[in-house]
């Protein structure tokens, strides 16, 4: 009996190891094709949709969504395409699954998403999605800098495991360098857009002589390059210790008139700030 256990267990060895020597081949293979995928992608979202597709297949999560963090507003932002329209999520980043695993630095596997205290349940009410159990991760760079995190929902089959997290890390380390190299190169390009708008304004400002139609062009663009509803120009009246409007996007017409010391116009007037 002890010579057979014994053959048993020496036969199975041999198979670990096979098994072993499989796995990691087909996970080197896995990460190259994620490589090669990505390094022919030309912007950040095309690089996003991807990654999530791969991320989806080799996880067998119903739901991925990979959030990069927008340094600027302190908040995770990611991409997701309603047929031909492209709708931006943006999130704090420390709310959530999500911004909990990017402010600690910690991935987390969750088998009951709603007896999570970090889950946020509205999500779900809002959409009438149910979600069951999470898998996120830290999207890191090779120099450990989180850029963002990674989130799948759902496994089709069974809970998420420990595989599927070294799988999920492998993956997503592999494409930090492509997704912040396209991050990147969207910064300049919408920074070269803003160059060449302004430029745009200079041009029309200094080609035009009254003074009036100079601050409405002005306060026009103001309010178009920043996305605002409304955007007025007070100047203050000596006389009278007022601000007035002098040119107002969006007042239709409707002058204001208010002490100069009131209001936040009044405190930015007076302190210069």
């Amino acid at each position: 009996p002890d010579s057979t256990l014994t053959d048993n267990t020496e036969r199975r060895q041999p198979e670990r190891a096979t098994d072993t020597l499989g796995k990691r081949l087909r996970h080197a293979e896995m990460l190259l094709d994620v490589h090669t995928r990505l390094a022919a992608m030309d912007t950040l979202d095309d690089a996003l949709e991807e990654l999530v597709t791969i991320t989806s297949r080799e996880t067998g999560s119903d739901r991925v969504t990979l959030f990069l963090n927008d340094e600027e507003t302190g908040e995770l932002y990611s991409r997701v395409a309603l047929g031909k329209i492209r709708r931006e999520i943006r999130v704090l980043n420390s709310t959530g699954i999500a911004g909990h695993v990017f402010s600690s630095g910690e991935s987390m596997i969750i088998h009951d998403a709603y007896s999570e205290p970090h889950f946020n349940r509205a999500v779900d009410e809002q959409t009438g999605y149910e979600t069951r159990n999470i898998m996120c991760t830290p999207i890191r760079t090779v120099k450990g800098e989180t850029i963002g995190v990674a989130q799948c929902l759902n496994k089709k089959r069974g809970q998420f495991s420990e595989e599927n997290l070294t799988v999920l890390k492998a993956m997503t380390l592999q494409t930090s360098i492509t997704l912040n190299s396209a991050q990147f190169a969207e910064r300049m390009q919408k920074s070269r857009e803003l160059e060449r708008e302004f430029l745009d304004i200079v041009s029309d400002v200094t080609s035009e002589i009254d003074l009036g139609v100079v601050l409405q062009k002005v306060m026009d663009e103001a309010a178009r390059m920043l996305n605002a509803e409304r955007s007025t120009l007070f100047l203050n009246d000596e006389k009278t210790g007022e601000l007035w409007s002098e040119v107002g996007v969006g007042l239709d017409a409707v002058p204001i008139r208010f002490p100069n010391h009131l209001g936040i116009a009044g405190v930015v007037f007076n302190s210069g700030k």
